[in-house]
């Protein structure tokens, strides 16, 4: 069973990921915590944060206590952890994660048990189809430093968006999950009143693949919200924060 949630932030939101937070909703929608094999957070993963850390085959060897202990905690969860890029992830040691071979594509190592899922790519996960976007353009970048704690690759460049639209058009259009960080304009919509300020270039790039794929379910971080896991039901799209969404 794959469980599906939000930003995490390194380890301000890691409990998200707790064993309470999951049995919780685990049990508010009639499912079994302990069948879960994989855990999705969308994006704003944060780890590692630090860029004190060496990477090689193995994945991150994190220097920083914060980072060491959270790795070390992931690592002795009973499942998978995959994540999508958000905007506060650490792109510059993202980019030298080895890759390595799972859910019939590649993804980035972490650990043994903590992987990045790569932006434009699609996966099967549990016999279910995925594309994967992810990204998101900060607000707050005017009081962040640039590779120390804002990345410009958080936004999707053209080589990556023409990718992406070929391997939509290799693959097939018709998707069961959407996995990103920021939403769809439409998805946005879902959880304000008024999107004006909120469609940047990778919400317009979301809006273009939003308009030519098919799919049950789209999911999204960014905009800590849980509107998505309150109205499963009838929306197609699942903006998630604090809550989990079993699958």
């Amino acid at each position: 069973m794959i469980y599906i949630t939000g930003d995490t932030h390194n380890t301000e939101d890691m409990s998200n990921l707790s064993s309470k937070n999951m049995k919780l909703c685990c049990m508010e929608q009639n499912a079994d915590f302990h069948a879960i094999t994989t855990a999705i957070i969308l994006g704003d993963f944060g780890l590692p944060w630090s860029s004190d850390c060496t990477v090689d085959e193995s994945g991150i060897h994190p220097t920083d206590h914060t980072d060491r202990y959270l790795l070390k905690w992931y690592n002795q969860k009973p499942f998978k952890i995959l994540a999508v890029m958000g905007n506060h992830d650490n792109y510059d040691i993202i980019e030298k994660l080895p890759e390595v071979e799972m859910f019939g594509s590649t993804v980035l190592k972490v650990s043994d048990n903590v992987f990045y899922l790569k932006r434009g790519e699609i996966y099967t996960i549990d016999d279910k189809r995925f594309l994967i976007l992810g990204g998101a353009m900060s607000d707050d970048k005017a009081w962040r430093k640039p590779h120390e704690s804002w990345w410009e690759q958080e936004a999707w460049n053209a080589e990556e968006q023409t990718r992406c639209m070929a391997r939509i058009q290799e693959c097939g259009r018709q998707f069961d999950y959407v996995l990103s960080h920021t939403g769809a304009t439409r998805g946005i919509a879902c959880v304000f009143d008024s999107t004006d300020g909120s469609i940047d270039a990778t919400v317009a790039f979301n809006d273009k693949v939003d308009a030519m794929i098919t799919y049950k379910k789209w999911f999204f971080g960014h905009w800590h919200s849980d509107w998505g896991y309150e109205h499963f039901a009838e929306s197609q799209y699942v903006p998630l924060y604090h809550k989990g969404i079993a699958l």
